[in-house]
């Protein structure tokens, strides 16, 4: 009887030993997945950090890339531009001369208003090409303030001469100054690059192009719905305008033209992009309007309904009072 009690008792004694063997088993192999799943854990934290370094890497080659082509492209528009200069300056320096000879005949009093008004397109263009000239050998923008309202009526002049007999213009001027800081020239031409995108998308059909200024604040910009999704402004430094500026001018100029396709509108500041035939365009109007808002710390943004038209919203700054 006391041998059998001491068996089981051994045998008690050898199943605690056991259990016990298996609890410290359990454990060590509890810690060694808990020490796994860390070191898991870890290296996937350092696969996402390399991961993401490589995207950042990546982002930043082809940031690079992309500049350097927007600089080939920069450098084929300036001499694009120089090559224009000279082939116009010709020309104009023609009809100046044969205006003075013709000045010298005395005209008849009833020529004269005629022949003014050449004299002040002959000087404007000349402007322009000085203008050109001294963007494509980077000389000092004359940077002044300016109204708005003024500077565009000055353009709608030369748009009405210019334009073809099927356009209709329209002018809607907000009732106070819009004083900005720039270069009139210069925002001058890109009125004239804008008016000129939408004479071809009228094409031969009537149509109109109504010209609209007013003053907005950055919370019409951000909540109204009314500003566009595409504009050529970087998005950072967008924000970093908004930021420091509360008043801007806003010029939208619309037509009822054809329009552009909405896969389109992600290039459209490009240079050398165009949605118009082969030798109808170069490209660079609106590439040259991109350039010349960054410039001037704005924006230039773009809204288009295939077949029912184009809006083009210029942003600038006001001069804090």
């Amino acid at each position: 009887m006391k041998t059998e009690l001491f068996d089981i008792e051994n045998l008690r004694i050898e199943n605690q030993q056991l259990l016990e063997e298996l609890e410290a088993a359990y454990k060590n192999m509890e810690i060694i997945f808990q020490q796994t799943m860390l070191e898991k854990q870890i290296a996937y934290q350092e696969l996402q950090q390399k991961y993401q370094m490589l995207d950042d890497l990546y982002r930043e080659l082809s940031n690079r890339e992309n500049l350097l082509i927007h600089l080939e492209k920069l450098s084929s528009i300036g001499q694009f531009i120089a090559e224009i200069i000279h082939e116009l300056s010709s020309p104009l320096t023609g009809i100046t001369t044969t205006l003075d000879l013709i000045q010298l005949l005395n005209p008849p009093q009833n020529l004269q208003p005629q022949l003014n008004k050449i004299r002040r397109e002959v000087d404007r263009m000349c402007s322009y090409l000085s203008r050109f000239k001294s963007m494509v050998y980077k000389e000092h923008e004359s940077f002044q303030t300016f109204d708005v309202n003024e500077n565009l009526k000055d353009c709608f002049e030369t748009l009405d001469i210019i334009k073809p007999r099927n356009v209709h213009l329209a002018l809607h001027l907000a009732e106070e100054p819009l004083r900005i800081s720039g270069d009139p020239y210069q925002i001058h031409q890109i009125y004239l690059n804008l008016a000129k995108n939408a004479m071809d998308a009228i094409g031969s059909k009537e149509g109109h192009i109504t010209f609209v200024t007013r003053k907005v604040d950055k919370g019409w910009i951000l909540t109204s719905g009314e500003w566009s999704g595409h504009y050529c402004q970087e998005e950072k430094f967008w924000k970093k305008i908004l930021e420091r500026n509360e008043w801007f001018a806003l010029v939208e100029v619309k037509d009822d033209g054809d329009g552009i396709r909405v896969d389109f509108l992600k290039d459209i500041f490009e240079a050398f992009f165009t949605t118009k035939g082969r030798g109808k365009g170069t490209g660079l109007g609106l590439s040259i309007s991109r350039d010349i808002v960054k410039r001037h710390g704005g924006n230039l943004g773009v809204k288009s309904t295939p077949g029912k038209g184009t809006t083009f919203q210029l942003l600038i700054p006001l001069v804090q009072n």
